[in-house]
């Protein structure tokens, strides 16, 4: 018979097993992703009927645990000033409740009377003569009984903090799980420290009470953590549509063209981690400066990609660095503590500007950093030399193995991507993403549109970044626009169409790691001073050894203001004849020669009337 999921049976058995899936919530606080259980039968219509009341039973206690929630700052304060505040004032009705010397005075006198009526028989037997007296005698040591057994339970219990044991305080720490439903696992470092926090009130209340036995009702808590409710603290739930992550949705809304969308994505992220500290249903104003200082401690201990590690899936903010503090994984750097803190900080700054909240939380917040300047540098002469005469620029070995030489000639990406770096100026990820539509010619030349447009998943650095580079005769000369056409008579859409996006769509990830390790393979990277970006930074030097001022080829590099001409790329024929002017004055000493030696001839004659064009078009 057909059996529903739930009931399966383990390989190498024959007996059937019911199992449910934990709800991503609770895993990390069941410990589990699924929970088994034997139904001790190999009969499958005994299996179905044992396995019924199992998952309901199971599904009931998902409900309520669902209904629980984490604990905030707010609720462990709440319960520690709780259990001060309710120990003292049961210490007041218990010396309320003590007799007085004329209460004891009285007793005193009717027991005499009993004696001397005969309702109490006199007797030699010291027994009866305790009874007797029994209620007259713990009437008159009431008082320093009280003080004798608080003396004690101090001493025990400030044996047990200081031991790190729990036993004689879980009364009062399980009575505050179920009374606030919160989603605290007994034995966990959360239910130890609601613990601790509960024995440093118990200790308070009876250093108060000492201080009572003295005649002194005026002591106060000397222990920071036994403190009234902060009400800042996010005890005040958000009203319905004010909650942290709604107004952080109306917040992007208004500032939507301020960053782009990856970095949006990247941000929210971020501010969930925030928020989740805070207390996701936390009213706005638990953002303080005080939240705002707490989450940059915690931060210290935030594993480095702790939402990609297997170990920490489905838990929570608090959850993941209680667990890292077993797992033991790298924790981020002071600058991505800072990156985290600059994630949240234009948030904090619309809240105080919007009067959210009454002071910019983030305001004086970042951590100082190293100064020393991570910098990169242009590639010599000579490493230019190395890098063209490589076996990839040659003849390799092939994938893997292109830094050996041998007999295959790569000709996609890893061949054309530094080429066009070195030439052009541009950014790796801008050369990764090009469309075949983004090379055309444009009043007779041949250009690269560097461009946001055109697909999805496309980006540039700023919105200055969006322009137009004519291709250099060099790049003409390698047989570049023998390449475009090939790969637009396949029906590519991308000009690198082996390259795809990362999860955040850049198509840059692949290509950096490719040439941080060739660069190495082949002796011209030895620290982070040199990386593909060098390239960029050679034609910027290239440009000035040509005469050209900064400003005047800052428009090829992508550092201008924004304009419709650089996104749309357009350009009047004037100033692309000043672009071409400008690209071609981009000369490596020494390389021409090296290129002639690592090109084919037939590229060469097939590229020559293409070149020839560019070079009579700006002269």
């Amino acid at each position: 018979m057909a059996l529903a999921s739930n009931i399966v049976r383990r390989p190498g058995s024959s007996r059937y097993y019911v199992r449910v899936s934990v709800p991503t919530k609770l895993q990390a606080f069941l410990r589990k992703k699924e929970l088994w259980k034997s139904l001790g039968t190999s009969d499958p219509h005994a299996a179905r009927a044992k396995a019924l009341p199992i998952m309901s039973g199971w599904y009931a206690e998902f409900e309520a645990l669902m209904a629980r929630r984490e604990p905030s700052a707010a609720d462990l304060q709440g319960a520690t000033w709780s259990h001060y505040s309710t120990a003292l004032e049961l210490d007041r009705l218990e010396r309320a409740a003590l007799p007085t010397d004329a209460a004891i005075q009285a007793v005193q006198e009717e027991l005499a009377t009993d004696i001397e009526a005969g309702r109490v028989p006199w007797s030699d037997d010291p027994l009866v003569q305790l009874s007797a007296a029994l209620d007259l005698k713990m009437m008159k040591e009431a008082s320093a009984t009280s003080r004798e057994l608080r003396m004690h339970k101090l001493a025990a219990v400030r044996k047990h903090l200081a031991a790190g044991e729990t036993a004689l305080i879980e009364w009062a720490a399980d009575d505050v799980i179920q009374r606030d439903r919160l989603l605290i696992e007994k034995g966990s470092a959360a239910y130890r420290e609601l613990c601790q926090r509960l024995q440093r009130a118990e200790i308070q209340a009876l250093e108060r009470a000492q201080e009572r036995d003295q005649g002194n009702w005026t002591g106060a808590p000397a222990d920071p953590v036994v403190a009234p409710v902060d009400p800042t603290m996010g005890r005040k739930h958000a009203a319905p549509g004010e909650t942290l992550a709604e107004l952080y949705a109306r917040y992007q809304v208004e500032q939507s063209g301020r960053v782009s969308a990856d970095t949006w994505a990247q941000n929210l992220g971020i501010a969930k981690l925030f928020f989740e500290h805070v207390g996701e249903t936390a009213h706005v104003t638990a953002i303080t400066r005080k939240s705002v200082r707490s989450w940059k401690h915690a931060l210290a201990s935030w594993p480095r990609k702790a939402t990609s590690i297997k170990e920490f899936q489905g838990m929570s903010f608090k959850k993941v660095i209680e667990a890292n503090a077993t797992v033991g994984k790298p924790v981020i750097s002071v600058r991505t503590t800072n990156r985290y803190l600059s994630a949240i900080a234009p948030f904090c700054q619309w809240l105080f500007d919007n009067e959210y909240i009454e002071a910019d939380a983030c305001r004086g917040m970042f951590l100082t950093v190293d100064k020393e300047k991570r910098t990169v540098y242009p590639w010599s002469g000579d490493e230019l030399k190395t890098i063209f005469s490589s076996p990839l620029f040659r003849r390799c070995r092939g994938d893997k193995q292109e830094h050996l030489p041998g007999d295959v000639a790569v000709r996609d990406w890893r061949y054309w991507l530094p080429y066009l770096a070195a030439y052009s100026g541009a950014r790796l990820g801008e050369l990764a993403q090009l469309l075949t539509s983004d090379v055309r010619q444009l009043h007779g030349v041949w250009i690269l549109h560097v461009t946001p447009e055109g697909a999805d998943g496309k980006s540039v650095k700023t919105a200055g970044s969006a322009r137009v580079v004519p291709v250099h005769s060099r790049l003409i000369e390698l047989g570049f626009i023998n390449y475009h056409k090939r790969m637009v008579a396949r029906g590519e859409t991308q000009l690198f169409p082996e390259l795809e996006p990362d999860t955040r769509g850049h198509f840059s990830r692949t290509p950096s790691r490719f040439f941080a390790g060739y660069f190495q393979d082949i002796g011209v990277k030895v620290d982070k001073s040199r990386n593909f970006h060098s390239f960029r930074h050679s034609a910027a030097d290239a440009f000035r050894r040509a005469g050209f001022m900064d400003e005047t080829f800052a428009p090829l590099l992508g550092h201008t203001k924004g304009s419709t001409t650089g996104l749309y790329g357009v350009v009047p024929q004037g100033i692309l004849s000043q672009r071409v002017e400008m690209i071609e004055a981009i000369s490596y000493p020494g390389l021409v020669d090296l290129m002639e030696q690592g090109r084919p001839v037939c590229q060469r004659s097939a590229a020559a009337s293409d070149s020839e064009s560019v070079k009579r078009f700006w002269r």
